[in-house]
């Protein structure tokens, strides 16, 4: 995904905001917190001080032009829920909520959200990474190591370890593939070619991880 809308500024929002613009994601944020928005207007592409539970701050944001609204306010049950009532009914791609409990999950579960996130401060990079990658499907940190989950590109299909070079190439080395039907290869042999909706676990340098998710 290229655009994302994040509602709400508070410590989670404002990293999540920061990580993806960092990605060269176009970015908008929206608070009613002045101080907050005007923190970070230099750093995305469009800062909106407004209220945004109101429905026609969000029409006039035009915020159903982006592709994932992620509502980061999760204090206030109620108005977590209304936000995402409101940018479903706008249309948005795909909304992901932030959740305080496992009933406000399911309450938003109810409603349809595409995503639910639990994160403390300090997630914010993580979701951002996973957000700005739709292959990626799980991002580790490990000792100066990343390891990320990522579904098989269709130019993966049918060729194996050996001829695709994912070693040579990128630097990584394959942990484990994951089949459609939930089997897990673990140490896959490098004669073993990848199928159709298939995942599969690579360990690597952030910067060979970068490079492999920004490639595929």
């Amino acid at each position: 995904m290229k655009s994302f809308c994040i509602i709400g500024l508070g410590k989670f929002g404002m990293s999540l905001a920061q990580t993806l613009a960092a990605e060269g994601k176009q970015v908008m944020v929206i608070d009613i917190d002045a101080d907050k928005v005007n923190s970070i207007a230099d750093f995305v592409t469009s800062a909106v001080i407004g209220d945004p539970t109101n429905e026609t701050v969000l029409r006039s944001c035009g915020v159903n032009a982006y592709e994932c609204a992620v509502v980061c306010m999760a204090k206030d049950i109620n108005t977590n829920i209304l936000l995402t009532i409101m940018l479903k009914e706008q249309g948005v791609k795909k909304v992901v909520a932030r959740a305080i409990n496992e009933g406000h999950q399911k309450v938003l579960e109810h409603i349809g959200v595409d995503m639910i996130i639990f994160p403390e401060k300090d997630m914010g990079e993580k979701i951002g990474f996973l957000l700005a990658r739709e292959n990626v499907t799980e991002f580790i940190e490990f000792h100066g190591y990343q390891i990320v989950e990522i579904k098989v590109p269709a130019s993966w299909v049918g060729k194996d370890l050996i001829e695709l070079e994912i070693r040579k190439k990128y630097g990584v080395n394959v942990l484990a593939i994951n089949d459609k039907d939930g089997n897990v290869t673990v140490s896959p042999l490098p004669t073993r070619p990848f199928g159709d909706g298939e995942k599969v676990s690579v360990i690597g340098t952030e910067k060979d991880i970068d490079k492999l998710t920004k490639q595929l």
